[in-house]
């Protein structure tokens, strides 16, 4: 978003205008995709706002850990990223009283050997690897990447087409997956195939 110049809507000028629907919003994709409750973390952005360096937004530790891993154990890397995700916007067992998550050394080994990446190697990749030049380049060069393909927030999906001749997709928001699929020629059974959509 920095890169883009984008804001996140939360800290738009009239984002409290929407606070009551967004509200609302929350409580029906949480019952629509059968998913976990999501509960933004309270230092996400620091307390001068998205660009502040203090918010777990701007911390690029645990940025740089994600790039180490797919270098250096990529079948780990869903596993670390759902873990990471689960951390800043799921888990209260990660939280102080006041909602805030603390991003420590321990809790990011954590996401290594939640991800099945043994202890040293964890150590290895916390206290060296994530402020190695080789990975701060490769997690610069992925973020200039995503922003020429037309990224400017999350989730950005980009589908590539195998000939080399048909033009790019790109969807912006975890909305537009009827969408893709319409496009594609995919089957849709809904966010959550085990539940039939029979009330659609």
């Amino acid at each position: 978003m920095a890169a883009t110049k984008n804001v996140p809507p939360a800290a738009r000028p009239w984002a409290k205008f929407t606070q009551q629907i967004g509200a609302q919003d929350m409580k029906r994709n949480h019952a629509y995709y059968n998913c976990h409750l999501l509960r933004l973390a309270t230092n996400f952005f620091g307390p001068d706002g998205p660009a502040d360096k203090r918010g777990l937004a701007r911390d690029m530790r645990y940025m740089r850990l994600l790039t180490a891993i797919r270098l250096e154990h990529p079948a780990a890397l869903p596993s670390a990223t759902e873990k990471l995700f689960e951390i800043i916007h799921i888990g209260e067992q990660y939280r102080d009283s006041q909602g805030n998550v603390l991003m420590t050394e321990d809790l990011l080994e954590t996401v290594c050997t939640s991800a099945g990446i043994s202890v040293d190697a964890a150590h290895h990749l916390v206290h060296d690897r994530i402020n190695a030049d080789d990975v701060k380049i490769e997690l610069k060069n992925a973020v200039a990447d995503a922003v020429e393909q037309g990224a400017y927030g999350s989730p950005t999906i980009v589908i590539t087409p195998l000939d080399g001749v048909s033009e790019s997709q790109s969807y912006f928001g975890a909305d537009r997956f009827e969408q893709l699929a319409f496009t594609n020629g995919w089957a849709w059974a809904g966010p959550d195939p085990s539940r039939p959509m029979s009330r659609i």
